[in-house]
């Protein structure tokens, strides 16, 4: 039986929408949002301090879990390394600032000039000058979130200090070269007992190339030149009343004075454990070193009864300068998920959450409100007193650094 034109149409209507619906179902198949997991790493943190933002934030992103693993600290390099050799790098990572150089190509940076939630003025509101220096190159593009902006201060034995009627911390270098012959003991052979301060040393004085940096910082030396990356510290520079000099070479002598058993500040050598070590138990009354430290010193020595001060200043000039750190979280480049990644860290940058990372950490904050409202904090208040003032400078290659230096 012939069908007519009318039923020829019909059905050839009919399977033109059975063939639309079922294109259109696949479309709506292929473009569905569907769960993903991403995997994040840090050197510090325990999962009892990230878990609870990753819980508020998958509520808030019911498709998106994540999965914080805490690395190995000091072998933290080399694992992030052997993981990108191997094509298993995590998604989210956290590194140092002076790290970024050398991870710039295995990054991926978020462009303010089209992001909706970040550009130039929002981070100049929202972050010191030495961040938006650090994580923003060509005013386009942002390389990670801060999540704390540490800086160098001074730690000191109260006990030390009680017994010799030292009523306050120093506040100068000068300061502190009147304390050495003080707070120096020395057998009758000139070994050193009771250091006054763990400076001049480059293996076991914790920091050494960032206290070594913040002093050629304060002397006025840029180190490396920020555009061009070429180093600067064989460069004079004129001060008045004192001529031309070498603002490196000034630091350099002046560090390792406190090492050089022909200085009259001589009181620290190889012969002490590590800095903090040895603080924790009493054989040196100062220490440098970053807010990080007190989770060591707790460690080691939980009773210890010690202060916290300022970075000490160079009178000539007066000079606040500090180093600053700036543990920053970053995306892989080579992940798959990267948008979702970006939300977590734009997630991670409001001031609640900033502000919980704060409060559970005790790690100075990076954003300018909190460095506001914590500024008299007993905590952290000497390291974020510092906040606007710290600098760092360009590494390329921090691992090449720290050898040099």
């Amino acid at each position: 039986m012939s069908l007519t034109s009318h039923q020829r149409s019909t059905i050839l209507w009919g399977i033109v929408i059975i063939l639309s619906i079922f294109v259109v179902s696949i479309l709506s198949l292929r473009h569905r949002p569907h769960a993903i997991t991403l995997q994040m790493w840090g050197p510090w943190d325990s999962p009892a301090v990230i878990n609870p933002l990753l819980i508020k934030f998958q509520h808030q992103h019911p498709l998106t879990t994540i999965n914080y693993t805490r690395q190995d600290t000091y072998n933290y390099n080399d694992v992030l390394t052997k993981a990108f050799a191997s094509s298993n790098a995590p998604d989210i990572f956290i590194i140092p600032n002076n790290w970024l150089p050398l991870y710039q190509n295995k990054i991926s940076p978020l462009n303010i000039q089209r992001d909706n939630v970040f550009n130039i003025g929002s981070l100049q509101k929202m972050y010191p000058d030495v961040i938006l220096q650090s994580l923003i190159w060509n005013n386009k593009y942002l390389e990670g979130i801060p999540l704390t902006l540490d800086t160098l201060a001074l730690y000191y034995n109260k006990n030390i200090f009680n017994y010799y009627n030292i009523a306050l911390p120093p506040s100068s270098w000068n300061d502190i070269l009147s304390l050495i012959p003080k707070l120096r003991k020395t057998t009758s052979d000139g070994s050193i007992t009771q250091a006054a301060i763990a400076l001049g040393t480059a293996h076991n004085t914790n920091w050494s190339t960032d206290i070594l940096s913040a002093l050629m910082m304060q002397e006025g030396s840029s180190i490396i030149d920020p555009q061009t990356h070429k180093v600067t510290l064989n460069k004079y520079v004129s001060s008045p009343g004192s001529g031309w000099y070498s603002p490196g070479e000034s630091a350099l002598k002046f560090y390792t004075q406190f090492a050089n058993p022909h200085s009259r500040y001589y009181t620290w050598n190889d012969s002490f454990r590590n800095s903090l070590i040895s603080f924790a138990k009493g054989k040196v009354a100062m220490v440098i070193g970053y807010s990080r430290a007190k989770d060591l010193l707790k460690q080691f020595s939980p009773d210890l009864n010690y202060g916290i001060a300022p970075f000490p200043m160079l009178n000539k000039n007066l000079s606040k300068t500090t180093n600053a750190s700036i543990m920053t979280i970053v995306v892989n480049r080579h992940s798959p998920n990267q948008r979702e990644a970006w939300n977590f860290l734009k997630f991670l940058a409001s001031k609640d959450n900033a502000q919980f990372y704060f409060l559970r950490t005790g790690y100075p904050p990076a954003r300018r409100d909190l460095i506001q409202q914590y500024l008299n904090n007993p905590q952290a208040g000497a390291f974020i007193s510092q906040s606007l003032s710290s600098k760092t400078w360009y590494q390329p290659d921090f691992k090449t650094v720290q050898r040099i230096f």
